[in-house]
C-alpha cells in the first residue's frame, strides 16, 4: 500500500462519558475508538464495513472531565484477507508534547462480496 489514510477526529471528555469523579469510562471510549477506526476504511467497502476480527486496545493513561482528546486512526496495511487500522488516543500536554491516553489496533476482514468495484457507465 502506498498511501495512508488518516483520520483525525476531537473528542471532549464530558460528564455523559465519564464516572462522578470526571474520570472516562474505558467503555465509553473504545466505542469511539472502534467507530473511528472504521473511518480510513469504509471506502474500500460498498456496504457496511464488516466486523472486526481482531483488535488489541489498550489505556496508558486517565482522562478526565472536559479534556480536549484527538482519536487518530490510520490505515497502516492491507493484505489478502483485510486491513489493519492502528488508533492513539492523544491530549495536548505543552506546546509541541501529547500524551498518549490509549492506543488500539484493529483488524477487519476483506470479504470478496464486500470489496467495491469502480464501474463506469456507458
Amino acid at each position: 500500500m502506498s498511501t495512508h489514510i488518516n483520520t483525525n477526529v476531537p473528542f471532549t471528555v464530558t460528564e455523559h462519558v465519564s464516572n462522578a469523579n470526571g474520570f472516562l469510562l474505558p467503555h465509553n471510549l473504545y466505542s469511539k475508538v472502534k467507530t473511528v477506526a472504521t473511518y480510513p476504511i469504509k471506502e474500500f467497502y460498498l456496504q457496511d464495513v464488516p466486523d472486526l476480527e481482531d483488535f488489541k486496545f489498550k489505556m496508558h493513561k486517565n482522562a478526565f472531565l472536559n479534556d480536549e482528546l484527538t482519536i487518530q486512526a490510520q490505515l497502516i496495511k492491507k493484505h489478502d484477507n483485510g486491513y489493519l487500522v492502528n488508533v492513539i488516543v492523544t491530549k495536548p500536554k505543552s506546546n509541541n508534547h501529547h500524551e498518549t491516553i490509549c492506543s488500539a489496533l484493529f483488524g477487519f476482514t476483506l470479504d470478496k462480496e464486500y470489496l467495491k468495484e469502480t464501474k463506469t457507465a456507458c
